[in-house]
Parts: structure tokens; sequence; C-alpha cells
């Protein structure tokens, strides 16, 4: 634990859904770095020069209680326009706003891609050896290229490919009938 000192630039609360329900969580810039106040409203304002005990934690810089030394907002209207404008950022041209998005079938550069083949991986070598009886056996190229041809059969499985695939089959043959007119 470290005493620290430093300006309030800018304040952040992000809903997060809790046993409880969905609360808010604040955090504070200071010194150009982030620090989480936690469930507990800080009760400062930009401009405010604080003095807290900071901890480094699993989530980066975290402190329990933060004591107010000097009150100012004179640099408040500053400060907060500059947040203000880069809160109201554009979302990312991909189709999806952020990683933690659940979608599916899962696109082919989202996030959640990598998750889903090494999950198909792990599980393609698991059948492997299970095939073989646990037994020891020699590494060569051939079963390599068999693992990863699991794999990739459980990652299209998974990440909803092969149920794309037979929908789009389905919406190809519905077309060819809707355009295929007799004369």
């Amino acid at each position: 634990m470290t005493m620290m000192t430093g300006i309030v630039e800018a304040m952040s609360t992000k809903d997060v859904t809790t046993k409880f329900g969905v609360k808010p969580t604040y955090s504070i810039k200071i010194n150009g770095g982030w620090v989480k106040c936690g469930f507990k409203n800080p009760e400062v304002q930009v401009g405010y020069e604080v003095e807290f005990d900071g901890t480094t934690g699993s989530y980066g810089v975290e402190t329990k209680k933060i004591d107010i030394l000097k009150r100012s907002a004179a640099t408040t209207a500053a400060v907060s326009t500059a947040v203000t404008s880069t809160a109201a950022a554009p979302k990312a041209a991909s189709g999806y706003s952020s990683y933690k998005e659940k979608v599916f079938p899962i696109p082919a550069l989202h996030g959640d891609r990598a998750i889903v083949r090494q999950n198909a991986l792990a599980r393609a070598t698991d059948l492997y050896i299970a095939a073989r009886g646990g037994k020891p056996f020699e590494l060569e190229a051939s079963t390599l290229n068999l693992v990863i041809n699991f794999a990739r059969k459980f990652e299209a499985y998974t990440a909803g490919d092969l149920d794309l695939a037979e929908v789009m089959e389905e919406d190809a043959a519905e077309l060819e009938k809707q355009t295929d007119i007799k004369f």
C-alpha cells in the first residue's frame, strides 16, 4: 500500500452484473493512470486534488479510500469536455461493438474465435490420445494433420460455421426456386 496524490483528470463508471443485480463500479484517472475504486463512489470531481492508498491488484491500481486535499473547479470545464468527446467515439466498423459482445455464429475475426480454436485443439488432442488407449506414441506429421483436421471440424461446429453454411445453402436454394420462372 502506497500513499499517492494527484489531480483527478477524468471519472468513469461501468455497470457490472453481480448476484445482487446490476451495480456501478467507479474509476478515476490520476496522473495519466486509472485507479479502480470498486463499488464505492469516490465522491470527487474532475480537478480535485486527492490523496489515496494505492494498492496494485489484479485489475491494476485499486483503492478503498480517497481523501480530498483541495477542491478546484477551474480545470473542470476543459478536462470534462475532452472526456465527453472521447466517450462519444464511433463504434468499430467491424460489425460488432466489442470483444465482450456475444454473437453466433462467431465471425472469423471476433476475439472469441481464438478461444474456440484453443478449446477445439485441446479436445481433438484428447480424443486422439483416448483413441490410442492413452499409450505413448511417436509424433509424426500425419498425426499432427489428423489432430488439426479434427480440431477444425470441432471449431466449425462450435463457432457456428456449419449452421451458417446450412442456412446459406437453404437461402440459395430458395432464391433459385424464386428466380426459376417457367414461361
